[in-house]
């Protein structure tokens, strides 16, 4: 199984074996096809032909990319009917991973803590016994790695500080609003 990220370049290697010898059989045409698991042409196809190696004669090559996420196969079959078709399994991941890993870069991170600064506790702080002028939640945003500022993040969360007593200096926990 191989596994990219949208249009990252990949290849397709393909050992052609001629069953009845048990080697390798060199000069002959090799064909790809990739297709979605249910067996659809792509739109527009992604198909062609191997290259045969000039380092090892009988192995059959390309390097190829798809531009949208998903689980494909990819089949490979010499013109000669001697020959097995191959099949490999390539799954195309929604999310770069690569894009993600810089997302999450320290300088990407914004961490903000909002103290509890109203006299009368609302339902929450009063349940997770927030004191007067203390940590009431924690806001912790994602920019993209290109971006600025934090003015449209790609990912932000909220945790919440949970004291043992009203009168607590730091929390025992940080998690839900409850």
């Amino acid at each position: 199984m191989i596994t990219v990220n949208i249009s990252e370049s990949f290849p397709i290697t393909v050992a052609l074996l001629d069953e009845s010898t048990g080697t390798l059989s060199s000069g002959k045409t090799v064909h790809y096809d990739i297709r979605t698991m249910d067996d659809i042409s792509l739109s527009p196809p992604i198909s062609g032909t191997l290259t045969e190696s000039i380092v090892q004669e009988g192995i059959y090559k390309t390097s190829l990319s798809i531009p949208t996420s998903g689980n494909y196969i990819c089949y490979a079959y010499a013109e000669d009917t001697d020959f097995a078709a191959s099949t490999e399994e390539i799954i195309v991941n929604t999310e770069n991973i690569y894009d993600l890993t810089k997302n999450n870069y320290h300088y990407n991170l914004s961490i903000e803590n909002v103290i509890r600064t109203n006299g009368t506790s609302t339902a929450s702080q009063t349940a997770r016994n927030v004191p007067l002028n203390r940590t009431d939640y924690v806001i912790t945003r994602i920019k993209s790695d290109d971006a600025s500022d934090w003015s449209n993040p790609i990912s932000s969360g909220t945790v919440y500080a949970h004291y043992e007593t009203d009168s607590a200096i730091i929390p025992y926990k940080m998690g839900g609003p409850l």
